[in-house]
């Protein structure tokens, strides 16, 4: 399923620009990180509530995602 669903659009067209945020990332051990967290530094986000971790191990390349 898309981020953006094609239902929503309006109808004057597509969406011409993709949605931008600001995000930073922290690992667990900057020498040998096995987990990075990425989280929002947006002013209206809080970091308490909005984060994603992923463990290295785990986690797959974008380049084979295609």
């Amino acid at each position: 399923m898309s981020v953006v669903d094609r239902a929503a659009e309006t109808e004057e067209g597509q969406f011409d620009q993709l949605p931008e945020f600001e995000l930073e990332c922290m690992y667990d051990d900057w020498d040998d990180p096995t987990e990075v967290t990425i989280f929002s530094t947006a002013d209206g986000d809080s970091l308490y509530s909005a984060w994603l971790t992923a463990d290295r191990d785990l986690a797959v390349s974008l380049a084979d995602l295609r």
